[in-house]
């Protein structure tokens, strides 16, 4: 399943058809804005001046990252959330990582289980594998052992990249759990992958009859919910996130509608008043169609906005220079964490007039901008952005976003509610440092 997603998702990024506007240079009009309307912060930060009424506000605040591997962004978003749980009421956290593997973290966060390397499992991705995220479940786990039941945080995952753990608790909660309803529950993955496969050569003859599978199936677990009302709102996610794995990669917005739709069915869960912080790649949260995989269709940011309006409120991440890292495959087939390095941003680009505000790091709300035209004219331009995935990065990739006309384009105040700005960056720090590997791949 992981060998088909990479291969899926690698030909619609190869398929880019994103439009590449030549940049907008930068007005001093805008940079003076932004200078003057940002809200610098440090690791000591405790007040966010006028965000604090945009916290109060919304039902989703969306933390962005331009990269799955600095150690600021998760740093500074860790931070943030822990200042929303504090002060804004704020009790769920959730993540860009498979919503059935993310139970064990949550069960480590609510005290159920006391082994973090278990806990860490959830995560799922070997990106994720690293000690900010160590640390994020640790400050989730010492606030719930202060707080009482009723402030008590949960974690929580909304991707169905994992099919295998979504159906493996699906038959652990259904009602029949005979020999032959497992199996035709497992039968049902290598025939989907296998049409997915030859749905993406151009034959949709396949998929056209998986389709017709799924919905039996679909059809067939409604009737097989558990006894136990305790166990029925998990059974009907669990159904909700295995379909979504087996039917997303059809389409290539098809894993943002899953995301967005498997967040909102959790929150609507644990009622009307649920709020949360979501943590995601700035390509994600996004409230703007997929232009980076040559798509019309929505990202996670933009389903959840039509759903909730103003109450969704996504920050996306910009920096300037310095390191990162991402997932690489050495030719013997092993994966571990390869960093890389790029230096100050090309003159024109989106991180290039960000940094002329002066500010280390910064929070710019874009909702309170001014009606001003140089300002308005910028913020609904697309502009260069350097941002990457976790893996497939090339190892001269500060040579290849030196042109600021090939770069991704941003237009910010379409995309994003807010920019989260930061001057430096270092790699984030994987768990097993061992896996860190110097020279190419």
């Amino acid at each position: 399943m992981t060998i088909l997603i990479a291969l899926i998702v690698g030909s619609w990024l190869l398929s880019d058809l994103d439009i590449r506007d030549r940049p907008v240079p930068s007005h001093q009009d805008v940079v003076d804005w932004i200078r003057h309307s940002s809200i610098p912060f440090d690791d000591t930060t405790q007040v966010w001046g006028s965000m604090e009424q945009v916290f109060a506000n919304a039902r989703v605040i969306a933390l962005g990252e331009a990269t799955h591997g600095q150690h600021e962004s998760f740093e500074i978003k860790r931070q943030l959330t822990m200042h929303l749980i504090r002060n804004h009421g704020i009790r769920f956290v959730v993540y860009e990582a498979s919503a059935a593997q993310m139970a064990t973290a949550n069960q480590y966060v609510l005290g159920q289980i006391d082994d973090w390397r278990t806990a860490m499992k959830g995560f799922g991705m070997m990106i994720w594998q690293i000690e900010e995220n160590r640390a994020l479940l640790d400050d989730l786990r010492e606030w719930n052992q202060k707080s009482p039941k009723s402030a008590q945080v949960q974690l929580l995952g909304c991707d169905a990249q994992d099919a295998e753990a979504a159906m493996n608790r699906l038959i652990e909660l259904m009602k029949d759990k005979s020999d032959a309803s497992q199996e035709r529950i497992r039968a049902i993955v290598p025939k989907t992958n296998t049409a997915l496969s030859e749905l993406m050569q151009g034959n949709p003859k396949s998929w056209e009859q998986a389709k017709t599978e799924i919905e039996a199936l679909k059809n067939w677990l409604d009737t097989q919910s558990p006894l136990a009302a305790s166990q029925q709102t998990e059974y009907r996610l669990r159904v909700r996130e295995f379909l979504a794995a087996l039917t997303m990669y059809a389409t290539p917005g098809g894993r943002d509608q899953a995301m967005a739709d498997l967040l909102l069915l959790q929150l609507d869960d644990a009622g009307a008043d649920a709020r949360c912080v979501l943590w995601a790649h700035n390509g994600h949260v996004q409230r703007t169609p997929l232009a980076y995989l040559g798509s019309t269709d929505l990202a996670m940011g933009g389903h959840l906005a039509d759903k909730l309006g103003n109450a969704y409120y996504a920050i996306g991440f910009v920096f300037g220079q310095g390191e990162f890292q991402a997932n690489a495959q050495l030719l013997d087939g092993t994966w571990g964490f390869r960093r890389y390095r790029l230096s100050a941003a090309p003159e024109g680009s989106l991180e290039w007039t960000l940094s002329q505000a002066g500010h280390q790091q910064f929070l710019l709300d874009l909702r309170s901008a001014p009606a001003d035209e140089p300002i308005q004219k910028w913020l609904v331009t697309g502009h260069g952005q350097r941002r990457f995935g976790g893996y497939q990065v090339a190892d001269d990739c500060d040579r290849m976003t030196r042109d600021v006309s090939k770069l991704p384009r941003t237009t910010p105040a379409k995309d994003f509610d807010g920019l989260l700005y930061i001057d430096q960056t270092t790699a984030a720090n994987p768990i097993d440092a061992s896996r860190i590997w110097e020279g190419k791949h």
